[in-house]
């Protein structure tokens, strides 16, 4: 029996298998996206035309159903992880500048000169430090005295408050009406 919301849907070709855009955008085969497999060679004004032509074609809609099938599902995880790295590349190849990726490589010598006695021991220690360095090449501003500072600040205003709440008094009007406190400071 037809309805109001059966003229306005689109109905899928029959044989045909429906993959969703949220589907068609994680789409993966050895790793890659589907789209920047099938686009990646073409100039960035051709890209989306070609993306959507791939898709409407009955092939191209089989094929991916048939990778879907096919593939082991992606590592459960908060997060995707990276691509693995190929065995002949460098550590830090990926990292775009060649001055970020110097000092990655330097903090990296340095923090394995640190750890010198463990690392024979502890080989899971290497990949850390490798993306301690990273981390500390690509985002420094992250890392300075000044966020040193800020994460103390909070921490003792914290601690500040907790001891408000131990002795039962505060000194902002405010949070005192609040949690229902006397305008007396008690004696210690």
């Amino acid at each position: 029996m037809a309805n109001s919301h059966t003229a306005t849907r689109v109905q899928p070709k029959l044989g045909v298998p429906v993959l969703t855009e949220e589907v068609w955008n994680r789409l993966r085969h050895n790793g890659k996206l589907v789209r920047d497999e099938v686009t990646s060679h073409l100039p960035p004004m051709l890209r989306s035309l070609a993306w959507q032509e791939f898709q409407r074609m009955p092939m191209a809609s089989w094929a991916c159903s048939l990778i879907l099938l096919l593939e082991p599902p992606s590592p459960a995880g908060l997060y995707r992880r990276r691509i693995r790295r190929p065995c002949s590349a460098g550590l830090f190849d990926d990292i775009p500048s060649p001055t970020q990726r110097g000092t990655a490589e330097k903090t990296y010598t340095e923090l394995c000169k640190r750890r010198a006695d463990r690392l024979l021991s502890c080989p899971w220690l290497l990949p850390i430090l490798a993306g301690r360095a990273r981390d500390l090449a690509l985002r420094p501003e992250a890392h300075g005295s000044e966020r040193g500072r800020r994460m103390r600040r909070i921490k003792g205003g914290k601690h500040a408050q907790r001891r408000y709440r131990e002795q039962g008094w505060h000194p902002l009007a405010s949070v005192r009406k609040a949690w229902g406190l006397t305008a007396k400071k008690p004696q210690n």
